[in-house]
């Protein structure tokens, strides 16, 4: 596999999602064969290093003003910053030194194919932000958190890690959020990056849907896209289906969610997200997800979520929920790990097939089909039982 995307490189050829993961999976188990644990504690604490490093340089906009063409001293990009050189210098080597930015001669700097993807408001950047603001305080607060509550899964709306570790524990991280309305414009961002990371579509085959469409016009919904966010996944679902009406879909997701996906503040300015034309001419409904659901008898429900219980009574007869999830192995892909970890922080986690079937037993369904992409991703099809 190594000499085939080596072949693929040379001939500018880019891998798919799924050569990709299987490229960076293969070599890390190389590295694995040579590394020691105090190999492992190096890169730990580089990779501290590195992330609050881009992201003072996210906040200072430290990245924009490096040529993205050219070069620029550690003297001028300080000026134009306004620090101090030796400060800028600092944690621009430690850049350098993990191959984010580029060093030529002993006082200038340059841009690397990586630090150019922090140079605007864009879903990679904003991902990068969303781990830093979001979800490091809480992983940090871990030790404090399991001293005060005691060596157990945190479950439910109330006492997450997140809301502990800013000081709110008593509410639930929904709530604690509708409070910040540029952070969940931030997160909404990087939901398209994290999209590209795990898709949702191309998994399922969608093209029964359109032609079910054009066998019974009318104006049954046909796709309900739930917690579909700024509608990058129902916008993907549109793109891959020729036929789709997409007057006929719903985006749903809070009412905060909604307006902001509408229009998101860049630099003090509102500039509409959901331009595409697919998205706009989709119904946008917002909802509280601890209520029944709005819409009912939808032809298919997508979620990323899995409160399959919210579903039943909204359904048809023929109704279906697909649910786009991470199913752990045993043991679990390293991303799968690591996303558990952090929906552990808001009191989610990710399940195994089985503990899938569980859930939807008990929501009056079953799982009737189970289509598999990279990493650990599926979505799972449901009917009522």
């Amino acid at each position: 596999m190594l000499t085939d995307a080596a072949k693929g490189l040379r001939r500018g050829t880019s891998a798919s999602p799924e050569q990709h993961a299987g490229l960076v999976e293969i070599l890390k188990r190389v590295v694995e064969l040579v590394h020691g644990p105090r190999d492992d504690i190096m890169d730990t604490m580089t990779g501290f290093c590195q992330i609050a490093v881009i992201r003072l340089f996210i906040k200072w906009k430290v990245f924009e003003k490096i040529p993205v063409a050219g070069i620029i001293s550690y003297k001028e990009l300080a000026a134009v910053v306004g620090a101090d050189v030796s400060l800028i210098t600092r944690l621009c080597w430690l850049l350098v030194a993990t191959g984010v930015l580029r060093q030529e001669g002993p006082h200038r700097v340059a841009h690397t194919k990586k630090s150019e993807a922090y140079t605007t408001v864009a879903p990679l950047r904003a991902q990068l932000q969303m781990g830093f603001d979001e979800y490091m305080p809480p992983i940090l607060a871990m030790p404090r958190y399991f001293d005060a509550y005691g060596l157990k899964e945190p479950t439910g709306k109330l006492h997450s890690v997140k809301a502990f570790a800013e000081g709110e524990p008593e509410i639930s991280v929904t709530d604690l959020m509708n409070r910040h309305s540029k952070r969940v414009a931030t997160m909404l961002l990087a939901l398209s990056a994290m999209e590209k990371m795990y898709p949702h579509s191309g998994l399922y085959d969608f093209s029964w849907v359109a032609a079910r469409a054009a066998e019974s016009p009318g104006d049954r919904p046909l796709i309900v896209d739930v917690g579909g966010g700024n509608g990058h996944t129902l916008r993907a679902i549109y793109n891959d289906t020729p036929g789709l009406p997409i007057s006929r879909c719903v985006l749903e997701d809070l009412p905060e969610v909604i307006e902001v996906a509408k229009t998101t503040a860049d630099n003090g300015r509102q500039r509409p997200t959901t331009a595409d034309k697919e998205v706009l001419g989709a119904r946008l409904v917002g909802m509280d997800f601890f209520k029944e659901q709005p819409v009912k008898g939808a032809l298919i429900y997508h979620t990323l979520r899995c409160d399959l219980e919210a579903f039943g009574d909204a359904m048809a007869p023929d109704s279906k929920v697909l649910v786009g999830e991470i199913v752990m192995s045993n043991p679990p892909a390293q991303s799968a790990a690591m996303m558990d970890m952090l929906l552990g922080t808001i009191g989610g986690k990710e399940r195994t097939i089985e503990g899938f079937h569980d859930i939807a037993g008990r929501a009056g369904l079953q799982i009737t089909a189970v289509s598999r992409g990279p990493r650990d991703v599926v979505i799972m099809e449901c009917e009522k039982v």
